[in-house]
């Protein structure tokens, strides 16, 4: 007797055998996709859809559905600016666990932010090898609770809730920003110094990414500093954090437009006034274990060149993280590394700002590797670099690349300057500029004034 596929009838262990399948989908596209291959698998979805879509939920998003639920469906009912007892709870999925449509969009939508984030702080905080997230289940738990936790207290103490407000007339906005500080300050009081401590931590983060748009190319920002770019981002919507982090700092001066600053200087205060009230310090000291990460790979680590032993671990550069560095690098952080005067290069400078916004930071990097000297015979593109030695590798290398990138580009090069990089001439004098390359080494000293 031959071997036959039998068409699944109506029976309850093949049905029973279809749930588990549904159940089991890792999201809502697989869920979405399998109910259609057939009539039978659709029948069985329509007989168990709350539990079903449930599942998928929970499967989706992991045990922070419950702060993940609460975050979308406190905006989706607009509870702008409520005090924490009238907000529902991490346990409305309880209470109310059928997902709509709706739900289920804004949960899809803002998972797939904070897993994104999830996987840059876990580049950045934890193993600085991977790109994606190497969190262990705990951690990546506790971040995600955190940043729900804290994209809620954005939804409904921060801008949207000042424009639902926006008509009040202006001679009351005084004490509305004092019932503002009190709600929001309320809010942070319903969570455990733990769970506060990892609020901390994820804001503390964004504010690092923040830095990184604003400041130099090695940002280093402690968690108390407040810019106010980086307090409105939070203020806005803290996920969005990943669209500064990909097209910049611009993407914050169109969203800060009409927008009252003693609404959002001060937006986090409210957290550190509940650490504080609780005899607890403001702000961890970093020498003690932070919140989130239980292990950090590589975290002794030392430089490959210089050893130090005060900048170790996760402050190393290398191949696999160089691009945390920016994508394309931001040039005025980098021109001030040019040797001698070549920053104020008449001829050269702008097209030198061109060439580097459109190089990724892995490019830049690994290009200077290829044009090193015999100085630099012991270093190795995949070493790990404190940041010290990489400026340094930066600074000694930087004119060599660029003018190994126009010789690429097809410019003709004129006859070095006697004074290379070091002439000052270059920098008042356009046709000297243009008709002698000072992107070189100097054979003599420094240049006359008069030079031509």
């Amino acid at each position: 007797m031959g071997n036959t596929v039998q068409p699944m009838r109506s029976s309850f262990a093949n049905a029973d055998l279809v749930v588990c399948v549904l159940t089991s989908l890792p999201d809502f596209h697989c869920l979405a996709s399998t109910i259609l291959t057939s009539k039978t698998i659709y029948n069985v979805f329509q007989q168990h859809p709350r539990s079903i879509v449930r599942s998928v939920a929970y499967n989706l998003v992991g045990a922070a559905l419950p702060q993940a639920l609460r975050l979308v469906r406190c905006q989706h009912a607009q509870l702008y600016s409520k005090p924490v007892g009238e907000l529902l709870g991490d346990d409305d999925i309880e209470k109310n666990p059928v997902l709509s449509s709706e739900d289920i969009t804004r949960l899809v939508v803002i998972f797939n932010s904070v897993q994104e984030l999830e996987s840059l702080f876990s580049w950045r905080m934890k193993d600085r090898r991977f790109k994606t997230s190497q969190l262990f289940l705990a951690e990546s738990t506790r971040f995600q609770k955190a940043m729900y936790r804290l994209c809620l207290f954005s939804a409904v103490y921060g801008r949207e809730a000042y424009e639902s407000g926006s008509d009040t007339d202006s001679e009351e906005m005084e004490s509305e920003l004092q019932e503002a500080q009190t709600l929001r300050k309320d809010f942070f009081g319903s969570f455990s110094t733990p769970e506060l401590r990892e609020i901390q931590r994820v804001e503390s983060f964004l504010r690092e990414i923040l830095a990184r748009a604003e400041t130099v190319i090695f940002p280093a920002i402690p968690p108390t500093t407040n810019s106010l770019r980086s307090c409105y981002a939070l203020y806005c919507a803290p996920h969005n954090v990943l669209d500064v982090y990909k097209e910049g700092l611009d993407i914050i001066d169109d969203w800060m437009d009409d927008t009252d600053e003693s609404f959002f200087h001060d937006f986090m205060i409210g957290l550190t006034s509940v650490l504080v009230e609780r005899k607890e310090p403001s702000v961890l000291p970093v020498n003690q274990k932070q919140p989130i990460i239980d292990e950090v790979i590589g975290e002794h680590d030392r430089c490959s060149q210089c050893q130090s032993d005060t900048v170790q671990g996760l402050d190393l550069w290398g191949p696999s993280n160089w691009s945390y560095l920016r994508g394309p690098p931001p040039h005025h952080s980098i021109t001030h590394l040019l040797k001698g005067n070549l920053c104020a290069n008449l001829a050269d400078i702008a097209h030198f700002t061109t060439v580097l916004r459109e190089t990724s930071s892995e490019q830049l990097f690994g290009g200077l590797f290829d044009y090193k000297t015999s100085a630099y015979n012991t270093w190795n593109k995949e070493d790990w670099l404190c940041q010290q030695c990489l400026e340094k590798f930066m600074r000694d290398h930087l004119h060599i690349w660029y003018l190994g990138q126009k010789v690429q580009g097809g410019h003709a090069i004129p006859d070095n300057c006697w004074y290379g990089y070091n002439c000052r001439t270059q920098t008042h004098k356009r046709a000297h500029a243009q008709k002698l390359n000072h992107w070189c080494e100097p054979i003599k000293g420094d240049a006359p004034p008069t030079q031509l």
